[in-house]
């Protein structure tokens, strides 16, 4: 084998060992500047009631949505665990702490004899010693509840105040015009009493009169 072709085959074998090199730096340096992301994060969600929705009664249900999160009774799940705890529940609460908070360990809950008007709901994912996760988990929705809405009388009877009002006018028409009738039922024969007696009191005067 000549020298050139050995020299050829050496320069290919560089060539490939440095290519091959040169690509795994690249990617090792591209894997440091660039660090993967967290995957599985913890995460909360109010489902109901949602932002600006209106609920009628003076009970109001929770509903929560937990992801990559377990939870757990926190009375026999003392120590923090990573990836697992319960929820902090609160309701117009001005200052929000553990001890004012309703404590969860499922995704539901529903208050009571809530006064109508609006209201402010917190909800936060917390270790099983009562702490915030890193980074915390926080959720808040504003929301509104109100009286239901009962028939009035007129409106299950069929009649609006406007048909009443008509039907009382026809009802009084008809009154009216019978006793006007019935008025002039009653002077008609009187009329005629008063005329026969006139015209008599004539015939007897002329009769007088012939003789």
């Amino acid at each position: 084998m000549s020298p050139v072709i050995i020299m050829r085959k050496t320069f290919r074998t560089f060539c490939i060992s440095s290519a091959l090199l040169i690509f795994s730096t690249t990617v090792a340096l591209a894997q440091i500047a660039t660090p993967t992301l967290p995957t599985g994060m913890p995460t909360l969600k109010i489902v109901t009631p949602s932002e600006g929705q209106t609920i009628y009664g003076n009970r109001i249900p929770i509903l929560l949505s937990v992801e990559n999160f377990q939870l757990v009774d926190y009375q026999t799940n003392k120590k923090s665990a990573a990836g697992q705890g319960h929820i902090h529940l609160w309701l117009d609460e001005q200052n929000p702490t553990p001890e004012s908070a309703v404590k969860l360990t499922k995704d539901e809950f529903t208050y009571n004899d809530v006064p109508y008007g609006n209201h402010n709901l917190r909800a936060e994912l917390v270790n099983n010693d009562h702490t915030s996760l890193k980074p915390p988990q926080v959720v808040i929705s504003n929301f509104k509840n109100a009286a239901l809405s009962s028939p009035t009388p007129a409106t299950t009877s069929g009649f609006d105040k406007n048909t009443a009002l008509v039907i009382l006018i026809v009802v009084a028409l008809v009154i009216i015009a019978a006793w006007w009738y019935t008025k002039e039922e009653e002077e008609t024969p009187a009329k005629s009493k008063v005329e026969s007696r006139k015209s008599t009191a004539k015939k007897s005067t002329k009769r007088r009169r012939s003789k």
